[in-house]
């Protein structure tokens, strides 16, 4: 009987993230993309602050809600909630655009991934 709970695993409403030597509880609906860096993974809020997670986007996968969340590339995961739109890049890849400005970033969805990003977007 207890075993039928352990596999209805909630998904995760906060994730604990660091800005300096603070830790902080931040709530999963505020996030807006997740990326890394540098072997560093930084969660980015929709106030567009940036915070330092010690968990990989491998292990964030499997805890954020997949209705919610995607994982573009090996870069970065995004939120439905925070995306303006998608453009056809060289032809067989697509771009994502922000609600807000990253000017650093362009989040590209391979050529394997798009059909599975286009369900996904489509059905939010």
């Amino acid at each position: 009987m207890f075993e039928l709970f352990d596999n209805m695993k909630k998904k995760k409403t906060r994730l604990i993230v660091q800005r300096g030597i603070e830790n902080i509880a931040l709530k999963v609906d505020d996030i807006a993309l997740i990326y890394t860096e540098n072997k560093l993974v930084f969660v980015v809020a929709k106030d567009e602050r940036k915070y330092l997670c010690d968990k990989t986007l491998s292990e964030l996968e499997t805890i954020l809600d997949n209705t919610v969340f995607f994982r573009a590339n090996r870069q970065y995961i995004i939120n439905v909630e925070y995306i303006r739109g998608f453009k056809t890049y060289e032809k067989v890849k697509l771009q994502v655009d922000l609600t807000f400005s990253l000017n650093s970033h362009r989040i590209i969805i391979s050529q394997e991934t798009a059909p599975h990003f286009k369900k996904w977007i489509y059905e939010a």
